[in-house]
């Protein structure tokens, strides 16, 4: 008979927590291999993707390497150095290419196209210029050029050395061996050797690789090769396939092994610790001693110890447990305050159990809470029949996919809602659960009168607020172009003669670029919805403008006639409201084929109104004041032609619009008898500002700061003309350098939409450090903010003449009178 054995409980302790420790980290291995392998075709799939994109950012990277190589190259050639000949760059090119043995072929090119200097001496003396990557690469500083047929020059790097289509350039022709990055990849990937790559250009050309591949038996990933910011994609993309059988390699990691034995050994030494305190009490308990702090021994002093000792951690559990709630009760308050600031109820939905729990006030009115359940088919309850299954789908669409989900529900009339505030229709938005997304959040929402944040009006609202954006930025845009054609054309007529026929050529275009600058206070007008019936405006460039349209498009063979002067004064009526009444009479006269448009203008002073009384004067009651007449007539009608019924919309509309900015309207016959078509309106005129003499304007020291290059070029240009002295800043940090160095400037004039730092930044920063610089802030008519109201502005497009006339208003006489 066997001997019984035994083992020490400090011993027993830590083998159990080693075990407990090792077993826990082979059911977590298990299950990571478990969740990790798949079918063939699917660790397949995986390794032509990791592939994929991982040649793809080894090709980006190559890429960013031949930029690097090509501006050590022009380090080493030095295009500008007279004393280093062609020859010299030539033997240097060959030297350079024997060390750097992926390039096929190397030159230096000339802005014109010339070939400067090349390895190949075949090619010294040759031009580029009828290659198709020579007419991209003038406006750009690098350009990745695929070559087409060559197999053995797969692409070109041109790098520019200075202005694009102004300076030199560095040509690099990548060698076959370029994009032989496959055997590399594998081997740092531990992908197999049946993996292969293929690289294609923009044109579908292979560029490295085969081209053919079963790809029904294999399976194949492709990844865009992105290029970078400097660089932009080349269009070129990386496909890896792979047969089903090739997938990546799972090769143990001896450190996790290392690793797991720490864990076990630190389990079991932890063990074998608690194991020897535990028992110390019972030895001494069997052995009747006393311990060190102990006054005697005895069974019942221990046991009474033990019990204490019991009772201190189930107290110090349930201190632990009554800590939780009291967190549990901070959250439910919080979530309470969200609820009643928001205005939205909180579920939780557990679609696997069919349970709806939601916390509110309990029936007391209390500030405590309890938290409510109910089965998801009585959440369904509370809706109408009709909409339960649309609750249904998104319940359904909000499991399967991430990102909120939104439905607006009819709540039955006699449903038990627990918002007792909830109306007809209700807005619910379900969220997916972070994680295992097993339950679902929501959101619901009673929808006052039938409009709330609803998702069509929130996207509606996003909608115009990107619309206006893209239309502020294409506005920007557009009178940039005008303000370069008006600099530079009122620049040419200012600086030299110009004969009588080039001068109405450019007076033309500079009435063009006014007419274009009109249409994009229109289209700015129109898409923010502003309210600019009181407005100023130019009258007889207003009528020019809508007659032009009118005629083209309406009124198509009704001769016009514009007797409008052109020194009128303004008039307190928006271009949108006179278009709109223009337009509304067009279309009269097209209706009742009357036979010619004519508008004509006079100006009516404020002494006429005061000495006759306006009232008795136009017979329209209006108050005193200056006003321009404007009549409108036609022809008598063609004989033998009739017009249509009468159609009285047009003209009420007529009416309706000019009542409402207080302009006077008198029809005095509609056209539709025997007698032609004869109206007048009176439209409020603003007060002529006296013409101030010619200031004498001494050369002012300016500041530019355009982000533009042809703006700031333009306006340089013009600047200088004027005759002032002008330093160019290409942004705000630009010219901050600059006032650091030299503060001795009379004027700055800043753009708004600069990147960045905005022109009004810019003021606020030069005002501060620089009190004696006259700011001017150039920017589209209406897009300054009421903070630029402190500085002088120029509104863009603006010709020469407006230039000089605010930069005398920021002359130091000036400022000093």
């Amino acid at each position: 008979m066997l001997d019984s054995v035994r083992i020490s409980l400090k011993v027993l302790n830590a083998a159990q927590l080693a075990l407990i420790a090792a077993g826990a980290l082979l059911l977590a291995w298990i299950g990571t291999a478990l969740l990790g392998a798949g079918p063939a075709a699917d660790g397949a799939q995986r390794a032509a993707q990791a592939g994929a994109r991982a040649f793809a950012g080894a090709v980006d990277t190559e890429l960013h390497g031949s930029v690097a190589d090509a501006r050590t190259l022009a380090l080493l050639l030095r295009p500008g150095d007279p004393a280093l000949t062609e020859a010299d760059r030539a033997a240097l090119l060959r030297d350079w290419l024997a060390l750097n043995p992926r390039y096929g072929d190397a030159a230096l090119i000339g802005a014109d196209g010339s070939v400067r200097a090349a390895a190949d001496p075949r090619r010294t003396g040759s031009s580029v210029a009828r290659q198709p990557w020579f007419a991209r690469a003038r406006n750009a500083e690098i350009v990745i050029a695929t070559n087409s047929g060559d197999e053995t020059a797969p692409f070109d790097v041109i790098l520019s050395l200075g202005m694009p289509g102004r300076s030199d350039r560095i040509q690099l022709r990548a060698a076959p061996a370029f994009l032989e990055i496959g055997p590399r990849l594998r081997g740092a990937l531990d992908l197999p050797e049946a993996v292969v790559f293929t690289v294609r250009g923009a044109d579908g050309r292979v560029l490295a690789g085969t081209a053919s591949t079963s790809w029904g038996e294999h399976r194949s990933a492709s990844v865009p090769v992105q290029g970078g910011r400097e660089l932009g994609s080349p269009g070129w993309v990386v496909t890896a396939s792979a047969p089903p059988g090739a997938a990546m390699a799972q090769r143990p990691d001896g450190r996790l092994l290392v690793l797991a034995l720490a864990v076990v050994g630190a389990a079991g030494a932890l063990g074998y610790a608690l194991g020897g305190r535990a028992v110390q009490p019972l030895q001494r308990l069997a052995a009747g001693e006393a311990g060190p702090d102990e006054t005697a021994a005895s069974p019942v002093r221990e046991f009474a110890a033990l019990s204490e000792a019991v009772a201190g951690r189930s107290q110090s559990r349930e201190a632990a447990l009554a800590l939780a709630g009291t967190g549990l009760d901070r959250i439910k308050g919080r979530l309470q305050t969200f609820e009643a600031m928001s205005g939205w109820t909180c579920w939780e939905i557990d679609p696997e159990t069919r349970r709806v729990v939601w916390s509110d006030a309990d029936s007391t009115g209390t500030a405590s809470s309890a938290d409510h359940a109910a089965d998801l088919s009585d959440l369904a309850a509370w809706f109408e029949p009709e909409d339960r299954p649309l609750l249904d789908l998104t319940l359904d669409a909000a499991r399967r996919a991430d990102g909120p989900h939104d439905v607006v529900l009819r709540a039955r009339a006699d449903g038990a809602d627990p918002a007792p505030e909830a109306e007809r229709r209700v807005l619910v938005r379900f969220l997916r659960e972070a994680g295992d997304g097993r339950r679902i959040h929501a959101l619901s929402r009673a929808i006052e009168g039938g409009v709330s944040e609803t998702p069509a009006g929130l996207n509606e609202r996003r909608r115009n607020a990107v619309l206006r954006r893209v239309t502020d930025g294409i506005v920007h845009d557009f009178n940039d172009v005008l303000t370069i054609v008006s600099a530079n054309l009122a620049t040419l007529r200012r600086r030299h003669g110009l004969a009588p026929e080039p001068a109405r050529l450019v007076d033309a275009a500079l009435a063009g670029a006014g007419r274009g600058a009109a249409m994009t206070r229109r289209m700015l007008s129109l898409v923010r919805g502003e309210d600019e019936g009181i407005a100023e405006c130019d009258l007889g460039a207003s009528v020019e403008a809508a007659l032009a349209f009118m005629e083209a498009n309406v009124l198509r063979d009704v001769p016009v006639i514009n007797r409008v002067p052109g020194d009128l004064p303004r008039v307190l009526c928006a271009e949108r409201i006179l278009e709109v009444v223009l337009l509304n009479l067009a279309f009269h006269f097209r209706d009742h084929r009357l036979r010619g448009f004519a508008v004509g203008a006079a100006e009516h002073g404020a002494e006429q109104g005061a000495e006759h009384g306006n009232e008795a004067e136009t017979g329209l009651g209006l108050p005193p004041g200056p006003y321009v007449r404007v009549l409108i007539a036609s022809g008598q009608h063609e004989p033998g032609r009739r017009g249509h019924a009468s159609r009285p919309e047009h003209l009420e509309m007529v009416a309706r619009l000019l009542g409402e900015i207080g302009a006077g309207w008198r029809l005095v016959s509609d056209g539709t008898g025997a007698d032609a078509f004869l109206a007048e309106i009176w439209l409020k005129a603003t007060a002529r500002r006296p013409e101030e003499p010619a200031l004498w304007q001494p050369a002012l020291r300016v500041l530019l700061v355009e982000s533009d290059s042809l703006v700031r070029a333009s306006v340089a240009e013009a600047l200088a003309d004027l005759g002032h002295e002008v330093v160019q800043a290409a942004s705000g940090e630009h010219a901050l350098a600059l006032l650091c160095e030299s503060a001795a400037y009379d004027a700055m004039v800043a753009d708004q939409s600069m990147p960045i730092m905005t022109g009004l930044q810019l003021a606020a920063t030069v005002v501060e450090r620089y009190p004696d610089i006259r700011i001017i802030l150039a920017s589209p008519h209406g897009h300054l903010p009421a903070a630029a109201r402190q500085f002088l502005q120029l509104d863009k497009p603006f010709r020469p003449d407006d230039l000089a006339a605010v930069l005398s208003a920021a002359a130091p006489q000036v400022r000093a009178a």
